[in-house]
């Protein structure tokens, strides 16, 4: 009984062995294609990052290169030539230009740029928020008093980046229309914000000072 089961697993050793081979031989080639699906995606990943790393480094040496130059229209000519690779980038060229604009027509022409970019449903949403805030700054000897308050109070909602500098011109308009009582409480408001900056905090100190007001005193 013995060399019989001894006889009988060996066997059913070779059967198995055998199956294996004709299985490895007829679905071997399965898993040598899945190997190279997966070298290859992590290697096309890894080219897709490297170019990406490459574009982003050439971007950015590109505007350095261009704010360097000491002339304004310089500055303007390479901004101009420079090959975004991003709606985002192209964002931040339409941002530089218009920073750079001069003359009444140049200005027209940039600030017809950020609005063109601002409408790429591309872009990210802090950089659409930052042009739009950056051609109401730059528009808005052109808008209607109320058209301007419209437009900043959407800037101003809860969640978007540029709330209080869109708060703080919401005071700057009070001042404008000559309340001189709600744009100190929007100063004030400003001011008791957890996200007020270093920046904003000394601006909204000197507005206070310069309507009358104690920057320590008004908030008691």
């Amino acid at each position: 009984m013995s060399d019989t089961d001894s006889f009988l697993q060996e066997v059913s050793e070779e059967l198995r062995r055998d199956k294996l081979y004709r299985n490895i031989r007829k679905y071997g080639w399965v898993a040598i294609l899945l190997v190279f699906v997966i070298v290859g995606a992590a290697t096309y990943r890894e080219y897709l990052k490297s170019q990406a790393k490459t574009e982003a480094e050439l971007f950015g040496t590109s505007i350095i290169d261009a704010l360097t130059e000491t002339n304004s229209a310089d500055r303007i000519s390479k901004l101009q030539k420079i090959d975004a690779p991003s709606e985002n980038s192209k964002a931040i060229v339409a941002m530089l230009l218009s920073a750079e604009a001069t003359g009444n027509a140049t200005a027209t022409l940039e600030m017809s740029d950020l609005s063109d970019v601002a409408e790429s449903q591309s872009i990210d949403a802090h950089y659409r928020d930052l042009l739009n805030f950056k051609i109401l700054l730059r528009s808005s000897e052109n808008l209607k008093l109320e058209e301007r308050i419209k437009a900043f109070d959407a800037l101003s909602k809860p969640g978007n980046p540029f709330r209080l500098l869109a708060e703080e011109q919401m005071a700057l308009i009070e001042l404008e229309m000559g309340n001189t009582d709600n744009a100190v409480e929007k100063i004030s408001r400003i001011l008791l914000d957890a996200e007020l900056t270093s920046g904003l905090r000394n601006r909204a100190t000197q507005m206070l000072i310069a309507l009358g007001k104690d920057p320590e005193l008004i908030n008691e």
